[in-house]
Parts: C-alpha cells; structure tokens; sequence
C-alpha cells in the first residue's frame, strides 16, 4: 500500500477542455491522474488499484456513466473514495451516486475551486482512515487466524497421539502431511469467515468434532486393518479396486488406465493397501473439473514398490491443492471423512514403512506418488506403545515456523 502522499486522485471527464483546466487548478495541491472515458479510467483503475485514493467523475459520459464506473469501483476497490460532478439538473443521478455508488459526496457543475480542494482533502483523509482501519483489523485477524491454526494443529497432534501405538510412524506421517501441505493458503483465508467466528462456540465445536476426527481417522485405518501379511499380491489389488471404482469414474468422464503386473509380492497389509488405493483414486478424480483421464501404475523396484495415481489433466490449482489438505487448513468447519481421507493416506503409507508424496504438476503430476518398502522395517513393527517424544512434536511445529517465516517474508 503506498503512503498517502503518494496516492492519486483519478479525474474521469470526456470534455478534453475540462480535463486539461482539472491537472492546471489542481495538481500543484494532489497528484492527478485523469481519464477521458470510463472505460478507460476503469482499464486504469485495474492496473493500478493501490495508487489510487479518491475517483472524481462527471456524470454524462459515453457508454460507461459515472454512476455506472463508481458502482463497478464499489465492489471491486471499495477503499476508493468516490465523488460524482452533475449538473443540476441531473440531480437524480446525485441520488443514484449515493444509493448506488456509494458516493463520499456529490459536486454540482460549475464546481467552486476552494470547494473541491476542501472535499478532495477530506477524501483523501477518509481514504487513508479506510486504509488505516483496514489494517488495524487485518493485523487482529491476522492474530486470531494464527490462534485458530495453533489449535487445529493441537487437535490433529492430539488426534496422532491417540492413534500411538495402533497405527505405526503416525507422527512421521503428521509431519509430512503439514511440511507438503500449502502455506500461502493456509495463510489466506477470507478475513469475513475469521470474523464472524464465535470463540466459545468454536471451542465446543472443536472439542466434539476432534473426537469424531480421531473416529474417523481410526475407521479409514485401523478399520480397514487386516493384519501384515508376507506376500500381499500389491499389483492384483491394484486391479481390484481399479475394476471396482472404473464405472464410478466413467460417469464423472474420467478414464481410468491401470499398469500393474502380477505377481507384485510385499510383505503388507491387504486392508490397509486397498484402502490406500481407494484414497488415492478418490482425491485424484475429485479435484480435476473436465473429461480425463488417470493413470493408475503398481511396479516394482529392487527394494520397493512405487505406486501412481496420475491425472492427464493441467497442473492443480492453488485452491485444488489446498483442498487435499484440508485437515490442517483453517476453514469455516472442521473438516472430517473425505476431507481427511489424505491424513488416512499418508498414516497408512507410513504405516507400511513407505512414504507419500504429492505431486500438483506435470511431469510428475499432477498426481499422488507412494513408495512401499517390499518387507516392512523390523524396527518398525517391533515399536508396540512407543513412549511419546518431545522431538515428535519439534519436527511437527518445525513446520509451524517455516509458515512464519515465509509469511514475514
């Protein structure tokens, strides 16, 4: 945001004389900038939203009137202040500035000289309070956002530890989930949902909802748990849950192509890698919005198995991205069931000893990627109840600061 110093006054006139005598009486006192249709002055505004404080125009213009241009500045730069010149006998239009436009004041033709300096001085003091308020309720927001953040990451924190024990690495998984989720929209959210936020009621509503989270994530793995098993055919259930899901994704338009080779023998558990698969299908089909297709690979490595969920449509969004992390985002509700099923993914992946990675753009992506060790680490199906580690949490709120860091920045 430029100082007020610094800011414009945009006079919008189609009468060249006028626009010419507006720069000579008043630009040793404001810096002027002028239009000479609303096209234009819009086509300006656009470009330069920050460096303008107050819009000044007369009324009768060609395709775009005055009351036209200030309506379109009313909803898209509100901070500009805004001030219409009409005649008097267009005293109807003053009205419409008012109701419509959101007039600061309406000026009659001819306009007093010392009149317009006195009101385009009170409407760049009234644009700078506008600025000045502004900020003042960012930076409480800005607050009280951080506040809301902090507690979502202590309910997913206490959601892992209520999971110690039953699911393997689950604070790995955690801390991977945060460290690939989007900072900057994590960051950006809309400041009227902060808002109107009620405190106590959110609170309750927290609390209720972190048990129905910690359900939920037990349900999608622990639920579906059947036991590591040696010899688990990855690239048969691979198959399985493609044929399965292939109707259901024709009629969202998405081809489903499937590379997977049997035999494709790892020591896992059956449950928990067709639950996996079934996630991973599932985010991929839901964030693109246009006929496609997938492509669903199972292959191994010497030591490992990679398997890919890839989409052949553009690179996702910021908002597309986002929305596969929507456990730790800040929204208006908490989101559980199919907004955490990607938590469920990367707990499970972990589970199994491997490791989840999402890839929001070509050539890799846009696309989910796990890697499976073939024989699940004896260090980590021998960890029963691990006692629970102050450096867990250090390599969960690591992520926390970064945030910060690249916010400061």
């Amino acid at each position: 945001m430029l100082p007020n110093d610094e800011k414009e006054i945009l006079y919008v006139d189609d009468e060249a004389t006028a626009l010419k005598y507006f720069g000579q009486l008043f630009g040793t006192e404001f810096r002027i900038s002028r239009a000479a249709s609303g096209e234009e002055a819009w086509d300006y505004i656009r470009q330069n939203p920050d460096r303008i404080a107050v819009l000044i125009t007369d009324q009768r213009m060609g395709p775009v009137s005055g009351v036209q241009l200030m309506e379109r500045v009313r909803t898209c730069y509100p901070r500009i202040v805004r001030i219409l010149i009409t005649a008097y006998t267009q005293l109807d239009y003053a009205v419409k500035a008012v109701n419509e436009g959101g007039a600061f004041r309406y000026l009659t033709k001819p306009f007093d000289e010392q009149e317009m300096i006195g009101t385009l001085t009170r409407a760049c003091e009234f644009h700078q309070l506008m600025v000045q308020r502004d900020r003042l309720m960012e930076e409480k927001l800005s607050v009280l956002h951080r506040l809301v953040v902090m507690d979502r990451i202590r309910g997913l924190v206490a959601a892992v530890t209520g999971m110690n024990g039953r699911v393997r690495g689950a604070w790995p998984a955690l801390a991977s989930y945060m460290a690939q989720s989007p900072v900057k929209e994590r960051i950006k959210v809309q400041l009227d949902e902060i808002a109107e936020l009620d405190l106590s009621a959110l609170a309750k509503r927290e609390t209720r909802e972190m048990v129905d989270a910690i359900t939920t994530l037990l349900k999608e793995t622990v639920g579906v748990s059947t036991g590591d098993a040696p010899n688990v055919d990855a690239a048969s259930i691979a198959r399985e849950v493609a044929e399965a899901k292939k109707i259901e994704l024709l009629q969202d338009d998405l081809d489903l192509a499937v590379t997977a080779k049997s035999p494709c023998p790892i020591e896992s558990d059956a449950g928990m890698l067709k639950q996996l698969y079934e996630i991973l299908l599932r985010r991929l089909s839901d964030v693109q919005d246009q006929p496609s297709k997938i492509d669903f690979s199972v292959h191994e490595r010497a030591d490992d198995v990679v398997i890919e969920a890839r989409g052949s449509f553009r690179s996702l969004n910021e908002d597309q991205f986002a929305s596969l992390f929507a456990a730790a985002i800040p929204i208006h509700k908490w989101p559980i069931g199919l907004d955490m099923d990607l938590l469920s993914a990367f707990l499970i992946a972990h589970h199994l000893g491997g490791r989840l990675r999402v890839e929001p753009q070509p050539p890799s992506g846009p696309g989910i990627k796990v890697t499976l060790p073939k024989t699940i680490p004896v260090v980590l199906k021998a960890a029963q109840i691990p006692t629970v580690q102050a450096e867990w949490f250090d390599a969960v709120y690591t992520c926390m600061e970064a945030w910060e860091q690249e916010i400061a920045e």
